[in-house]
């Protein structure tokens, strides 16, 4: 049954995401940010979602300049990928401060690295974090004759010293025009094993979303993305299963009822802020 958008927006959503973003309305989605289930664990929460049905209702429920953000690594970058290569654009490559897989460090490489993937069918909202570096004055560039990005005339090759962001998203102690994020455990307690840091989920919703937009978690654990929408001024919508997530042995955690709290308490914050500014 069809509800309204009224009926899920500022709140934690528990139950299965591909039969309650069916309730949703058409085109009522600015931003889908989540940090879906990879099916690398024997976790029984790691349970990869069907991609077919799941874009079905991406499709549906995003606008017509929606985009639609997902973060992956190894073998599911490349299923996700290839599970929508229509929608497809590119990914940007988070580089963590932390590695997880320190158990098999005299077997394989220690993975620093997770994907995001970046799909939407039209240009979406786009606000590059411009990053600081050094000013230069090259003169003139010279005519473009390859072909490769078509003609272009002479143009004057100069900066103030902003840099546009790439596509790698880490930082270190030089001139550069990389942004650096560290994991969540940096941030302070965290109770999902998956959980993302803030920082980053504000960094994508500033760069591909106005304020006020809605910003759709459909995987939301602990609740990350979701504080990141508040923070930024942003409208959210969060959907958890609510699985069994033993972060300590033997001590379960109701994700939905730390949702809840960790959502009124950013809120508080944020009304609070607002009123001072």
């Amino acid at each position: 049954m069809m509800k309204s958008l009224n009926d899920f927006l500022g709140k934690v959503t528990e139950g299965d995401c591909l039969e309650i973003m069916a309730q949703m309305p058409d085109a009522c989605i600015d931003l889908v940010l989540s940090d879906l289930p990879y099916g690398t664990t024997q976790n029984p929460w790691d349970t990869v979602i069907d991609f077919s049905r799941l874009w079905e209702q991406y499709k549906r429920i995003s606008k017509i300049n929606g985009v639609v953000i997902l973060t992956a690594h190894g073998l599911f970058t490349a299923r996700l990928i290839l599970s929508n290569p229509e929608w497809y654009r590119y990914k940007l490559v988070w580089i963590k401060s932390k590695t997880p897989n320190f158990l098999q460090a005299n077997r394989q490489p220690l993975k620093k690295h997770e994907d995001i993937c970046i799909f939407y069918k039209k240009q979406p909202d786009y606000y590059p974090q411009m990053v600081a570096g050094q000013p230069y004055d090259r003169g003139f560039r010279k005519p473009n004759l390859t072909g490769c990005y078509g003609h272009y005339k002479p143009t004057h090759s100069k900066s103030d010293g902003l840099r546009h962001p790439t596509d790698v998203l880490f930082f270190e102690d030089t001139d550069t025009d990389w942004v650096y994020f560290k994991t969540a455990e940096c941030e302070g307690k965290t109770v999902h094993p998956s959980q993302k840091p803030v920082a980053l989920g504000q960094y994508l919703i500033r760069t591909y979303s106005k304020p006020g937009a809605i910003v759709l978690d459909n995987a939301c654990g602990s609740g990350t993305f979701p504080v990141a929408a508040i923070r930024e001024g942003r409208q959210f919508i969060a959907i958890e299963q609510n699985q069994h997530i033993y972060y300590l042995k033997d001590q379960p955690l109701d994700l939905i009822s730390y949702c809840r709290a960790r959502f009124a308490q950013e809120q508080s914050i944020y009304k609070q802020l607002t009123q001072i500014l």
